[in-house]
């Protein structure tokens, strides 16, 4: 009988943790989502801006495969460059993967990661592969995106947007992330592009 009352009892109480985590777990989620609105509504929207400046050096053959060269270099909203990354991907093309979220009518786009793919149809990419980009515009606490004449607070403001966006928070996004390829097939070696958002929402690569 006492064995029986003791096995109830654990029961109970990993029933009653199963319970205080998910409930914890729907809370957290909550107020991450109220968090990003509220920092969503101090911020405007940017009509149109440069996020990527770019030079594709070449491709290399060799036994273990396939690789592209090239510099990236992420620019802020006054156009001044904040990061490069310059590197070979295995592959024969590149693409570069952008994250948006959007809360009133308001709309906040990231670069996300660069890859490396074989084909030019090509649509996934390995993630151990891919380079992601959060880690260079976004700095103690703030989103390096938001250039001179930005405050304090609108950086923070849009870093926690930026940490929703591109998955640094383990919470439910309920399909207010989405996620877009720009293929860079196309862009000739040795010249300089840019990628660019244009006020109609759209992504494009401009030769410069």
């Amino acid at each position: 009988m006492e064995k029986k009352q003791a096995k109830s009892i654990v029961q109970d109480f990993f029933a009653s943790l199963f319970s205080f985590i998910i409930l914890a777990f729907i809370l957290f989620n909550a107020y991450t989502i109220y968090d990003v609105w509220k920092a969503s509504q101090n911020l405007y929207e940017i009509p149109e801006q440069e996020y990527i400046r770019l030079i594709i050096y070449g491709s290399s053959s060799s036994p273990d495969g396939n690789t592209i060269s090239a510099a990236f270099s992420i620019v802020d909203t006054n156009g001044n460059e904040i990061a490069k990354i310059e590197r070979s991907w295995a592959g024969n093309y590149l693409a570069v993967d952008f994250a948006e979220t959007g809360f009133d009518q308001k709309s906040f786009l990231f670069p996300y990661g660069i890859y490396g793919k074989e084909r030019i149809m090509q649509t996934k990419s390995s993630r151990y592969k891919k380079t992601t980009l959060e880690k260079f515009y976004d700095d103690n606490s703030q989103c390096l995106l938001l250039g001179f004449g930005s405050t304090y607070e609108d950086r923070k403001n849009l870093y926690k947007i930026s940490r929703f966006v591109n998955k640094k928070i383990p919470v439910l996004t309920f399909g207010r992330v989405s996620t877009y390829t720009l293929d860079l097939s196309e862009c000739k070696i040795n010249r300089y592009y840019s990628i660019q958002r244009t006020s109609s929402g759209k992504l494009l690569v401009v030769e410069l």
